[in-house]
């Protein structure tokens, strides 16, 4: 593993979901709190590209035939990142005066998994919405309080999910066939550790990353759940977490500020950067929405 770098712009107040794109060799992330979505080549040193979206986004995947599925907080769409246009479709089974979408990610069937957030972080109102490419919208799982870290393994037989809130990322025996999950069980618990888990991804050989949000680091568990590395991080509040890069061994970490009290944002000037580590382990691309 190499050394932690960052990009000195542009700093997020909530830099969230990072989705490398292998067809232009660009990665793509969003502010949530500002309502951007950036758009990076690391290999040219251009600048990074910003579009302002009409919305809060939450999360979003590629689609095969071009342009995004997006969940803003309040809706889902097909979204142009060009021209904004969009297509927005209903998110059946959702209750927007209860909850929010957030974090989202497809299988490799072409289905978009997200999850929503009790809108007050108390209560249990958040579920995980499966987003079929005919863009029917089923509920899989309740009783949430902030769904989040939605990923797969590279055999497609494992889906690991979890509430941030409680700490808990839960493994299912995944059918990729029928897009069904059954024998929830808890994967890793964050009790008594110093963070909770954000977002995460999967690498070639199966271990799950996961920014750990409050303790500054992302940690890296093999597929029997246990810790096998940890990446210290300059900044209290990783997100999340993607592979990239021209051979996919580069990690991809947003952070942000939100949530710092203004003393300790001082004391963290890089909260809210994109940050980037070669890794030994490669991973894979991020699968397509096929709706």
């Amino acid at each position: 593993m190499t050394t932690l770098r960052h990009y000195p712009e542009p700093i997020a107040v909530l830099g969230e979901a990072p989705v490398w794109d292998p067809e232009v060799g660009r990665i793509w992330w969003v502010d949530c709190d500002q309502k951007k979505l950036f758009r990076r080549d690391p290999a040219s040193g251009a600048d990074t590209d910003t579009i302002a979206l009409p919305h809060y986004p939450g999360s979003y995947a590629f689609r095969r035939n071009g342009g995004l599925i997006m969940a803003y907080r309040n809706g889902l769409t097909l979204l142009d990142p060009e021209t904004l246009e969009d297509q927005p479709f209903e998110a059946t089974g959702a209750d927007f005066s209860q909850e929010r979408f957030n974090d989202g990610a497809c299988d490799r069937a072409g289905r978009f998994w997200v999850g929503t957030m009790d809108r007050k972080r108390t209560g249990r109102n958040g579920n995980l919405f499966r987003v079929d490419p005919d863009l029917t919208v089923t509920r899989m799982v309740g009783d949430l309080v902030v769904s989040n870290g939605i990923s797969f393994s590279p055999d497609d037989r494992t889906m690991y999910h979890h509430d941030s809130r409680s700490g808990l990322v839960f493994a299912y025996d995944f059918d990729i066939d029928r897009g069904e999950i059954r024998n929830q069980r808890v994967f890793v618990d964050f009790a008594g550790r110093p963070g909770r888990p954000d977002g995460c991804t999967t690498d070639a050989e199966g271990n799950l990353w996961i920014a750990e949000i409050g303790a500054g680091r992302v940690v890296q568990f093999d597929p029997r759940g246990r810790q096998i590395r940890v990446i210290e991080m300059p900044v209290t509040r990783p997100s999340s977490v993607m592979f990239g890069g021209e051979d996919m061994s580069t990690l991809f970490i947003t952070t942000m500020r939100d949530g710092l009290p203004p003393e300790e944002a001082e004391r963290q000037p890089l909260a809210g950067c994109l940050f980037h580590v070669k890794v030994d382990i490669p991973g894979l691309p991020e699968p397509r929405f096929a709706g």
